[in-house]
């Protein structure tokens, strides 16, 4: 025991260290902006504040792809370096999954000894160092056709080490993807951040072209990866597109319980119409949209609860109650199957509220909850449940009456409730 506390004790110093070592993230959610963006896109932007790890789930061609690369180019300071190239900006990445991806190497690199031992990189590395050096933009990875390969296999890594994060002295910190012995050991710094593709099979990710950087700021981030390791930057938004079909994997309940996910159909109305009348060019913009519409703030519900309580005691009170009440009910819904929910879902539904009373502090809270509890059936509950008629039939009847509330939930439910009349089996996913 006492070994075990000394090794936290060590991580808790390292922690410290990092986060000291750049300047805590105090900035606000602009309300003039907010007023200016429309409510499905706003969805988007709370949900990469809840959690920088989004699904993006629906039939092909609904612009999956197309919206990360938006948010990219909104976001893109006036930077000669990161809007070096009209098609695409430097803070944006799109990694195209291959079938054959089974382990992590794909993406994190990879020790070799064939001819001089290296270490060889990959786009989704160095784009991840190159983040570092503009830790106030936002840097978005849009990983294209993300299940074409089993996500739980190639991504184990990032799973688990997103699940660390935390806030420390205002700054969120995550263990590290790839060790600092790494870095010590071979010399990766003019890899790491030199614009030139590495000629390997790891480079067929569609980057960004920009100019040989300068080694200011990049010795210094170097010097910070041998101390340190290669962990998640505050300022990474990962986003994966989703298509569900023959040629695609079904997600384990790891990775919907790590992510936020988001269905994207053709909406309401005359979308074909819409097309003509209201499609736009990606360009930059000349005044880029704030980092705090897409930046997380807190990782933790316990960091959220402290906040609310500063000026509403009573109703954080309350809130708790009502929080804790919607999930033992939504167990009850689910008892019998394998799809409860537990703590992590709390955090997040948590993060989530918070999230919407920064937008509006003044909604009534119970306004904010109901929005938070119908959205995070949609993002994080109602994706983990696919089964057949004999597993199903009685949680979903149960399911109905405890989402009647919620209007997006309510919708959902019925949708997979008719899905398991018609062919005895039903999931979230079309």
């Amino acid at each position: 025991m006492l070994r075990h506390y000394k090794v936290f004790l060590e991580l808790l110093k390292s922690f410290k260290q990092i986060a000291i070592s750049i300047k805590p993230n105090k900035v606000m959610l602009g309300k003039s902006e907010l007023s200016e963006i429309e409510d499905n896109y706003l969805m988007y932007l709370r949900a990469m504040r809840t959690k920088p790890f989004l699904l993006l789930a629906g039939i092909s061609g609904t612009g999956k792809s197309r919206i990360v690369k938006q948010m990219a180019f909104d976001s893109c300071p006036d930077n000669n370096l990161l809007r070096s190239d009209l098609t695409a900006p430097g803070n944006y990445c799109l990694i195209e999954v291959k079938p054959n991806w089974h382990d992590s190497t794909e993406l994190l690199g990879y020790e070799s000894n064939i001819g001089t031992p290296h270490y060889q990189l990959t786009p989704f590395v160095k784009f991840l160092a190159k983040a570092t050096l503009y830790p106030t933009v936002p840097f978005f990875i849009c990983l294209d056709e993300m299940n074409l390969a089993p996500v739980e296999q190639y991504f184990a890594e990032f799973l688990s080490v997103l699940e660390s994060r935390t806030k420390i002295d205002g700054h969120i910190v995550s263990e590290p993807l790839i060790k600092a012995d790494v870095f010590k050991k071979y010399n990766l710094r003019t890899a790491l951040f030199s614009a030139e593709k590495e000629k390997s099979e790891y480079s067929q990710a569609q980057g960004t072209v920009e100019p040989e950087p300068t080694y200011g700021k990049e010795a210094k981030v170097y010097d910070f990866l041998e101390k340190y390791g290669l962990r998640i930057p505050e300022n990474v938004i990962v986003i994966g597109t989703v298509n569900m079909d023959e040629t695609t994997h079904q997600f384990s309940r790891k990775v919907i319980d790590r992510a936020m996910t988001i269905e994207m159909n053709l909406p309401d109305g005359d979308p074909f119409m819409d097309f003509f009348d209201n499609g736009s060019e990606l360009v930059y913009r000349s005044e880029p949209t704030s980092p705090s519409l897409y930046l997380s703030t807190e990782t933790k519900a316990s960091d959220v609860v402290k906040a609310l309580a500063e000026g509403n005691a009573e109703k954080t009170d309350w809130l708790k109650g009502e929080v804790a009440s919607f999930l033992t009910a939504l167990n009850t819904a689910l008892d019998g199957t394998p799809f409860k929910v537990a703590y992590r879902v709390q955090n997040e539904l948590m993060l989530y509220f918070y999230q919407l009373w920064l937008e509006d502090k003044s909604l009534e809270w119970e306004t904010i909850l109901n929005t938070a509890c119908d959205q995070i059936l949609m993002m994080k509950v109602l994706p983990r449940i696919a089964g057949d008629e004999e597993l199903l039939q009685k949680p979903l009847e149960r399911l109905a009456v405890f989402g009647e509330q919620f209007v997006s939930a309510k919708k959902k439910i019925k949708e997979m409730n008719e899905r398991l009349g018609q062919s005895r089996f039903t999931s979230f996913w079309p």
